[in-house]
């Protein structure tokens, strides 16, 4: 009998939890308003995750023949020995000796990084888990921890904002800046990570970043943190075309008139305020008290970043109870355990949350 139900009465992460912590093997399968992403679970542990959509050939086959790692020809080849032995095409590859182990296991890990990166921002949806042999080589691929992936993911949706504020899109296009050249590639690269120096040499002023994304086979997430960096290091910049220049003169314009209409207000609310200084009685407060009450946050907002900062904290004692097998005596060993900081583990208005453990269950509020 499958185990099934919905994403908004039990959460992709719990189910996780319950599949792993049960040591199961099956193939779980999660559909939300016709898309459907597949798990593939071994004993617990994670060997796939991917969009049903997409077979095979699209998730691994094309992504290393973009790369230039493999030929067309060598994919067909592969293709065809998989035809008949229904193998793995990863496996088929390495054992070609056309794709190494060690590169394999990368480009699985980030497909299914990438994969529950999106599968968590689901809050809506349903799920079944359907018990059943899965068949992989282990001494191709190393299945993953699931609360490794967990904890990796989570800080991958911390910075993925920052991120995404600093590149803009994943279709903006950049290239090598002036800079770069000046000091010349050996040096700029001297000073780069692994990642980064992939990524820096595949930034080519016509490729966007989902094209160096393809090319790198780092995933989604790396490849978008290492142009970050390097953009922060200004040795790349972005390529502007004539529609962004359009695009940019209107946000300029629209900004000027957004000044100008700030600035207006201010001299109204200047000229009003003069006027009710000079009816104001000693009492201030019970003059300007709802100017004075208008300046707080608004209670939503406030509850809304509350909510988020509590949940974090949730998922951090799931972490530490996966790994422990406890949850922790005070939140303060999140993070001596190197899952949260300091400040995570208080409130947004800096107080300490009321927390009490009794082992295998707590309580937080």
């Amino acid at each position: 009998m499958a185990l099934e139900g919905k994403i908004v009465d039990f959460g992709v992460a719990d189910i996780f939890q319950l599949i792993s912590q049960q040591q199961k093997t099956g193939v779980l399968l999660v559909d939300r308003r016709g898309e459907s992403i597949e798990v593939l679970f071994w004993n617990g542990t994670i060997i796939s995750a991917h969009p049903v959509a997409k077979v095979e050939k699209e998730l691994l086959g094309e992504k290393l023949v973009k790369s230039g790692l493999i030929s067309a020809d060598q994919l067909q080849r592969a293709l065809d020995i998989q035809e008949d032995n229904l193998q793995h095409l990863g496996e088929i590859l390495v054992e070609m000796g056309i794709l190494g182990k060690e590169m394999l296991d990368r480009i699985i890990r980030n497909q299914i990084y990438d994969t529950f990166s999106e599968l968590f921002q689901w809050k809506e949806g349903s799920y079944a888990f359907h018990a059943k042999p899965v068949t992989f080589n282990e001494n191709v691929f190393t299945p993953l921890a699931l609360e490794h992936i967990i904890l990796d993911v989570l800080r991958m949706m911390d910075e993925w904002p920052d991120i995404m504020k600093a590149i803009s899109s994943m279709n903006t296009v950049f290239k090598k800046s002036d800079r770069a050249f000046s000091e010349g590639d050996e040096v700029v690269e001297e000073k780069m990570s692994h990642e980064q120096r992939i990524v820096f040499n595949l930034v080519d002023g016509l490729s966007n970043v989902q094209g160096v994304v393809d090319k790198s086979l780092l995933g989604k997430f790396s490849t978008a943190k290492a142009v970050k960096e390097i953009l922060d290091s200004d040795y790349i910049e972005v390529v502007l075309d004539e529609s962004s220049v359009t695009t940019q003169k209107k946000s300029i314009k629209y900004v000027v008139m957004d000044k100008a209409m700030m600035v207006g207000g201010y001299l109204i609310f200047a000229l009003l305020l003069m006027g009710l200084i000079k009816v104001t009685p000693p009492d201030m407060k019970s003059t300007f008290g709802f100017f004075l009450n208008s300046l707080d946050p608004p209670t939503s907002v406030l509850a809304h970043l509350e909510y988020n900062r509590l949940e974090k904290v949730k998922h951090a004692l799931q972490i530490y109870f996966w790994e422990k097998r406890n949850y922790p005596d005070d939140l303060h060993q999140l993070v001596a355990a190197n899952i949260l900081s300091e400040e995570e583990i208080m409130s947004t208005r800096g107080k300490g949350y009321l927390y009490t453990s009794r082992g295998k269950t707590y309580s937080l509020r």
